[in-house]
């Protein structure tokens, strides 16, 4: 596993954007090969989650800024691939988010949360087609949704047929009570 991660991560190295040009100026400086330098870079930020504080706030920088980055970038391409990668992790993303709250924080309380979480983002925005969102949607979100989609869909129906009556009733008591007056 650590291979195939060691190997895509050298070729996603490889390729030129203004990451691996921030890459090759930090490498021409310190002759230190890009590769060793952002692992590093991952070592220090590991460090840091194990004892540092505040965290949760880097893993949600972390989690946000690279990405929001990436999606702006594949709004802005006409490629349809990168727009399905990037919306692929934003509900990977939303559905941790959520889960954090759903179970009132208690995930903090693990030992090593924040670095797993870290760890787990980072797979789920690494530059390749089967990263841990692609697995997370394919495996858990995506059948949940095939499952539960036609009722959820039902249900949406409906409550957005409630509401349509409700502002015609308010609509229609409003106009009653501005001719009586």
């Amino acid at each position: 596993m650590f291979q195939k991660f060691h190997s895509e991560l050298k070729s996603s190295l490889s390729k030129e954007n203004a990451f691996t040009r921030f890459l090759a100026a930090c490498e021409a400086k310190s002759g230190v090969n890009r590769i060793v330098i952002v692992y590093i870079a991952l070592a220090v930020l590991f460090l840091y989650l194990i004892i540092g504080h505040g965290t949760d706030v880097l893993v949600l920088f972390v989690g946000f800024l690279y990405p929001a980055y990436q999606s702006i970038k594949a709004i802005e391409s006409h490629e349809k691939g990168d727009d399905t990668q990037w919306l692929v992790y934003w509900v990977v993303f939303v559905s941790l988010q959520l889960f954090e709250v759903c179970t009132l924080s208690l995930v903090y309380y693990i030992p090593l949360y924040s670095f797993l979480k870290c760890l787990f983002l980072l797979h789920c925005m690494a530059p390749f087609r089967e990263n841990g969102s692609w697995i997370v949607y394919n495996k858990i979100i995506r059948p949940a949704f095939l499952k539960h989609s036609s009722a959820v869909d039902s249900a949406l129906d409906s409550a957005a047929g409630m509401a349509k009556q409700v502002v015609n009733d308010v609509v229609r008591k409003q106009a009653e009570l501005m001719t009586a007056n």
